[in-house]
């Protein structure tokens, strides 16, 4: 199991900055956020010659692209504007591929019109077999998060098997499932043999179950126990913290990476 961090920490970092946090505070990987305007520079737009100087600049310092966090998303009945999604997202894999990342994040979303969960799921698992081809020639696995209509992992898990391929996994961000009343062992069966990636950001809860975001090991998720079911399965994937202007670096960065580790057995 590894760790890493995600831009929204520090989203006016470039990436070299972004990289030298990782060393100064023992993360594996980094994730840079794309198409939110960050400053790392890791986006679609970046020409060959950029692309080539990112790869460069993980290799050398030894620290992963642990995955490209994106915004797409194709939970849409409207046939065209869901295509439009799919064929930015093949941009995005020859991105992740160029610049040596194996880990692209996409989103279900939630429907564009009220239909039944079944054909949300269906919508979204015909997008990602959409995908697989792409996915598995260049060997960068497009990992779906619990988010959003997605957020259960009952209902994340089976949009991704439709799919029926190994580098169409899913991105387990392990506060929505439990937002969303599942328990850790519950959202950890439903993902256990497709999990690739994970979010992490602890949290509280109001009476109307509402979050509220807070540093990790302050909160009410039971991340001990996912943790432990994650090591148990030999999990080699990254632990990714994702808090949207929360803290400084200097405060969430040490915190998260003390406190999970402690976890660990």
């Amino acid at each position: 199991m590894k760790f890493a961090f995600m831009s929204f920490t520090c989203p006016e970092a470039t990436l070299d900055e972004m990289i030298k946090m990782a060393e100064k505070y023992g993360y594996e990987g980094i994730e840079p956020r794309a198409q939110a305007e960050h400053k790392h520079g890791v986006e679609i737009t970046a020409g060959s010659e950029k692309r080539r100087e990112i790869k460069k600049a993980f290799e050398n310092s030894g620290i992963e692209c642990a995955c490209i966090a994106t915004s797409l998303k194709y939970c849409f009945t409207d046939k065209a504007k869901r295509q439009e999604y799919i064929e930015t997202t093949r941009k995005f894999i020859d991105l992740a591929r160029d610049i040596g990342c194996k880990r692209l994040r996409v989103f279900g979303g939630n429907p564009d019109k009220e239909i039944p969960a079944e054909e949300a799921i269906k919508i979204v698992g015909d997008a990602l077999a959409e995908l697989k081809k792409d996915a598995e020639g260049k060997q960068v696995y497009v990992c779906l998060e619990t988010h959003d209509f997605f957020s259960r992992a009952d209902v994340a898990a089976p949009a991704v098997r439709i799919a029926a391929s190994p580098y169409i996994r899913v991105n387990w961000d392990i506060m929505h499932p439990y937002t969303r009343n599942m328990t850790v062992e519950e959202a950890f069966a439903e993902v256990k043999d497709l999990v690739a990636h994970c979010h992490i950001h602890d949290g509280t809860y109001d009476k109307d179950r509402r979050p509220k975001v807070v540093l990790m090991g302050q909160g009410e998720i039971p991340y001990h126990i996912a943790v432990r079911l994650l090591q148990k399965m030999n999990y080699d994937g990254y632990l990714s913290g994702e808090y949207i202007s929360a803290w400084p670096p200097e405060v969430v960065l040490p915190n998260d990476i003390n406190v999970l580790r402690s976890y660990m057995v």
